[in-house]
């Protein structure tokens, strides 16, 4: 059963709690919530009404998106059932949370206006496939707005071959890291017009396309 936690119930309700406890933070001085930033930095670069959130995890940013924007219409995905029980607990009006894959997306075609992947692609065992079923549910002029890691050549190749296999001793989930040329071959395969790729500080791929 989910609940809000406040400051003066969280040693209760968490610290004390019997059993596992899944909590959602967000704070404007957490440094992984401000990843969220130039992903919603972008979309708001055009008008947009429905939005597509890929491996939304607990909702954080459909739940910053709702904050600004209430009367738009939100569908969050991720292939974890605990965390979307945790997200659905948030009750977002205009917005679902489901329990979903994101490279075969249960949507028909035309849906949304926009799609947004977070620091999940790197989870996908086929990522092609998420390229082409995003492309298939947006509509013509809508957008892809793709944020994960990058890096130069080398650092690309140390991170596949020593620092994934070892997270994923811890497991972690993690499938691969993809070059900046990569993310483009596979955007330009599924039909898009790349508008932007770049790689930014803490080794983030930022990739917009358009269908």
């Amino acid at each position: 059963m989910a609940a809000r936690v406040t400051q003066d119930t969280f040693r209760k309700e968490v610290l004390e709690a019997e059993g596992l406890v899944l909590a959602d933070f967000y704070s404007d001085s957490c440094i992984p919530c401000k990843r969220l930033s130039p992903v919603l930095a972008e979309l708001e670069k055009e008008s947009f009404h429905d939005v597509l959130d890929c491996g939304c995890g607990t909702g954080p940013m459909i739940q910053l998106l709702h904050e600004k924007y209430p009367d738009r219409r939100y569908v969050g995905l991720d292939l974890t059932p605990e965390m979307i029980h945790v997200a659905q607990a948030k009750q977002l009006s205009n917005t679902e949370f489901l329990v979903g894959d994101s490279e075969n997306l249960p949507f028909a075609e035309a849906s949304f206006d926009a799609v947004i992947c977070s620091n999940s692609f790197h989870h996908y065992p086929n990522p092609q496939n998420f390229f082409d079923s995003a492309y298939r549910v947006l509509r013509k002029g809508g957008r892809l707005i793709l944020r994960d890691y990058t890096s130069s050549d080398l650092v690309v190749w140390l991170m596949n071959h020593l620092e994934l296999p070892l997270s994923n001793l811890l497991g972690h989930g993690d499938v691969k890291v993809y070059k900046a040329a990569e993310f483009i071959s596979m955007a330009e395969k599924a039909g898009f017009t790349v508008l932007t790729m770049e790689k930014q500080k803490g080794f983030r791929a930022h990739l917009v396309a358009r269908k």
